[in-house]
């Protein structure tokens, strides 16, 4: 599964669903080659006579792997729905800096709204590629804000209408500073180390007292032994998944800023063409 990870985090252009294929067949090639290996080793120190506590160690180990990492999965799950609502509610709030935009006066309008088209190309450009391969984001579109910031700050007047439209344009370039830096903080949090291991541990734990149980047939037991082995893969590799919410196949992607742009930014000439 850390093979798995690092493959689905790294590799963009291959479907998750090859991904999830690939790492549920290699866990139980892997955990069949065990009960193998297992059964040689130990071809007749157990026996059926121990069926009954074996079972009973199957069903305390199994029932605690699978409520660790349902709730794992839950949590991560939430988590990645947590990200996207959080880069939707940035696009939105650039949407709603622009209009607002629209009833100030030049060169001031002028002046934000290329502010927010370098934002936009600063986050779809700069930001997502480089949150997408994992690395440090530049303080490029903390440095625009900060601009637009200083432009209101400067900006006077006695005109009541255009006061209240310029307290509401600081208040959204406020909530964008936030958004970003929510974006920015969801890109660095992962699984723990240590939930990690606990999982791995109980998993592996689960499928070796599989191997303890023995059965009349060996082909059912290779069978059972890959089903336990498959929906704990299956389960880790959820897992994988939401807690890369910007990498791999179904990363989140830019689109509120990108149509966005398509829509409000580009000159007719641009979208004639397009």
């Amino acid at each position: 599964m850390f093979l798995i990870n690092f493959l689905y985090t790294y590799n963009l252009n291959i479907p998750t669903w090859l991904f999830c294929i690939l790492a549920v067949a290699l866990s139980v090639l892997l955990g069949s080659l065990g009960l193998v290996i297992f059964r040689k080793i130990f071809p007749t120190s157990l026996n059926k006579a121990n069926n009954d506590c074996i079972s009973l160690s199957l069903s305390t180990v199994g029932l605690f792997s699978s409520v660790l990492i349902s709730l794992i999965v839950i949590n991560v799950w939430s988590f990645y729905n947590d990200v996207n609502q959080k880069v939707n509610v940035e696009a939105r709030n650039v949407e709603d800096f622009y209009h607002l935009s629209q009833a100030m006066p030049e060169p001031i309008k002028s002046k934000l709204v290329a502010n927010v088209s370098q934002y936009i190309d600063t986050v779809v450009n700069e930001e997502w590629p480089a949150m997408t391969a994992d690395q440090v984001v530049s303080n490029k579109g903390r440095l625009i804000l900060l601009d637009t910031k200083n432009l209101l700050l400067s900006y006077k007047t006695t005109d009541l209408m255009l006061a209240n439209t310029k307290q509401a344009l600081y208040s959204k370039v406020s909530d964008l500073f936030d958004a970003r830096r929510d974006r920015l903080i969801a890109t660095k949090d992962r699984v723990p180390d240590v939930i990690w291991l606990v999982m791995f541990l109980s998993a592996f734990l689960t499928i070796t007292v599989s191997y303890l149980y023995t059965a009349e047939s060996f082909s059912m037991h290779l069978i059972s032994t890959g089903f336990i082995t498959a929906t704990l893969s299956a389960s880790l590799f959820l897992i994988v998944i939401f807690g890369h919410p910007f990498q791999g196949n179904m990363r989140i992607e830019p689109t509120g800023f990108i149509e966005f742009r398509d829509q409000n930014l580009k000159s007719p000439i641009d979208k004639i063409v397009k």
